[in-house]
């Protein structure tokens, strides 16, 4: 059995990116590792940026997404790349046998264990084809920065641009979640039915440049940026909107308050701040495991502790001892064999604690637990749709339309796409394990919302 890290900490939306294609490896893979006579899927995104590549690895029949992978070695003719887990490292190992492979065979190795894998290359589709054709990239200089996207307009286009924020994370202007790219999708859907688009790469991403570790303000005058280049600086659109996906429809909002912006749309976006968000889904997810009340109580109690370390920079200390006292407890549960895989079991948990409290310590995870999304939204004067999945677990659908129809807000259509997730797939239980084995499209009535929507705007 391959075995992973479960990090408390979890994000609205699991972040992906892509980088420009500057390494032979660079993109989507998709393939299996056989244990046993029995294929167990995985899913790998290499990146590179500044000459380096790594990537994320997902595994969905562990329910296992966005596992960090490093990339010690990569030469002409052979890749060595690896994750952590709660067992050490594993690793992978493969040849190269061509200038961009689009293949990869090898040996996986685990806890004194090797198995065969393989991955092929996602490669892009005739639909992407046709999409590229209508599209060109635009470089925005900004204060600090710069961001890179593509610009879709499509023939005989109404003369509206809809700009797309993503959600947490790095990500690049895809917004690829789990071999589903779901802002690529939304730009041929927009283009069909006759809008422009403009999907960009995050700060630091791709070739946007700037500092990732951003803070939610910090990410809403990137877009208030390019609200403004349109407007005055390209002035070919007579309408903007912004459509933000989960934390991009609080930036959204942000920029909404500070730029020209005609209308907003929030898909699946949080109302409950990001601290009510986080409690919330770990409730669900647990719920949805069978995790004993007492230790979903457990956990609540650290992530709000968390919360306190950081709003006042204090009690780092003792949540290090915490976590620590716990990973050695549930380590010395291993097999003896297990343990000694994982090496110096000092070096071992120190550089675990270190990991899974490194996110609580950007500038992004502060301001995403100390912005209230609803206070955002309450000052806007613009029109806003807000489209809810109804078994979304990241972003629930009933809490925060609830909260949303609290507000009491003129100009504001919400609406519950049944049956789907946080990506608007077709779910069959909303949790995050599923999004890799589902049907990369959105559920009936998303697309159908959006342009309804726009349409009365026009």
């Amino acid at each position: 059995m391959i075995l992973r890290i479960t990090g408390f900490l979890l994000l609205l939306l699991f972040p992906y990116s892509i980088f420009a294609q500057s390494s032979p490896i660079v993109g989507q893979w998709t393939g299996a590792i056989n244990i046993q006579g029995q294929d167990l899927n995985i899913s790998v995104m290499f990146t590179s940026s500044n000459g380096e590549v790594d990537g994320v690895l997902d595994i969905p029949q562990q329910n296992a997404f966005n596992l960090p992978v490093d990339v010690p070695y990569l030469s002409a003719d052979s890749v060595h790349f690896e994750f952590q887990t709660g067992m050490g490292v594993a690793s992978f190992h493969s040849l190269i046998d061509q200038p961009v492979p689009n293949e990869l065979k090898g040996v996986f190795k685990q806890s004194g264990m090797e198995f065969p894998f393989y991955l092929e290359r996602e490669l892009a589709d005739a639909e992407t084809s046709i999409l590229s054709e209508l599209e060109q990239v635009i470089s925005v200089d900004l204060d600090t920065h710069t961001l890179t996207g593509n610009l879709v307009t499509p023939d005989e286009a109404e003369n509206i641009l809809i700009i797309l924020a993503s959600g947490s994370g790095s990500q690049d202007r895809n917004s690829g979640v789990a071999g589903f790219e779901v802002f690529k999708e939304i730009a041929k859907e927009l283009s069909d039915a006759g809008y422009s688009s403009f999907r960009f790469d995050d700060r630091g991403v791709g070739e946007s440049s700037g500092e990732p570790d951003a803070t939610l303000q910090e990410l809403g005058d990137d877009l208030t940026g390019l609200v403004n280049y349109f407007r005055e600086e390209l002035g070919q659109f007579q309408k903007i909107f912004i459509l933000g996906h989960s934390q991009g429809g609080i930036t959204g909002g942000l920029a909404a308050k500070q730029s020209a912006v005609d209308g907003l749309i929030l898909m699946a976006a949080p109302v409950l701040s990001g601290d009510e968000i986080i409690l919330e889904q770990i409730r669900q997810i647990s719920a949805y495991q069978e995790i004993p009340d007492e230790i979903v109580e457990q956990n609540l109690i650290f992530q709000k502790a968390i919360y306190e370390a950081v709003r006042t920079g204090e009690g780092w200390s003792e949540l290090e001892e915490d976590l620590t006292e716990r990973l050695k407890s549930q380590i010395d549960e291993l097999p003896e064999q297990q343990r000694e895989a994982l090496g110096n079991l000092d070096d071992f948990v120190a550089g675990q604690v270190a990991r899974q409290l490194s996110g609580a310590k950007t500038r992004w995870f502060k301001s995403f637990i100390e912005t209230d999304p609803a206070e955002v939204y309450a000052e806007l004067d613009i029109p806003m749709l807000a489209i809810f999945g109804e078994k979304d677990i990241q972003v629930a659908a009933e809490t925060n339309s609830e909260a949303l129809n609290d507000l009491n807000r003129e100009n504001l259509q919400i609406k519950t796409i049944p049956e789907a997730n946080h990506l608007f797939q077709l779910a069959n239980t909303g949790m995050p394990g599923e999004y890799g084995i589902l049907d990369k499209e959105f559920a009936e009535g998303f697309v159908e919302a959006i342009v309804e929507w726009l349409r009365a705007q026009s």
